[in-house]
């Protein structure tokens, strides 16, 4: 019967990008200081320590008035925002906006579940970083917030 699996050889190496721990997004290693903006705290607690893991110091806030609170004391060291665009007291474009007056050029990673492909048509150049869909995995939140810190 021909329905055995097939099996591994000894002959050749394995490919690297299935082999090689750097190469894998989930053993990325960095550091720095990000913050975290999510009205729902599982996916909150989940972003935060999964970039804990990575080696950042994570900074978190559940809604835009604590965000923008946390980013006025520590703007000089947060890299990054990673930030819900659906908060209860204020959109996280309008969040940014505010931000970004303290300090331009801040890098942003919009999380959405509600954005369609007309809303993000007619954000001006440059608004977002990146863009990531919720539900996400973790291998493309790692590999989004990576591209944006080291592009």
């Amino acid at each position: 019967m021909d329905s055995e699996a097939p099996r591994a050889t000894s002959r050749g190496s394995p490919p690297a990008a299935a082999s090689a721990p750097e190469n894998n997004p989930l053993h990325w290693h960095s550091t720095g200081t990000l913050l975290v903006v999510d009205d729902d705290a599982g996916v909150r607690e989940l972003m935060s320590s999964l970039l804990q893991r990575c080696g950042f110091t994570v900074l978190t806030a559940g809604d835009g008035q604590t965000a923008l609170e946390i980013f006025r004391r520590s703007a000089d060291q947060i890299q990054m925002v990673v930030l819900d665009f659906g908060l209860p007291d204020i959109n996280g474009e309008a969040l940014l906006q505010s931000m970004r007056r303290i300090r331009a050029g801040l890098r942003a990673v919009l999380c959405s579940g509600c954005l369609t492909d007309t809303d993000l048509d007619e954000r001006p150049e440059g608004t977002w970083s990146a863009v990531i869909e919720k539900p996400f995995g973790l291998v493309p939140f790692l590999q989004t917030v990576r591209k944006v810190l080291e592009g």
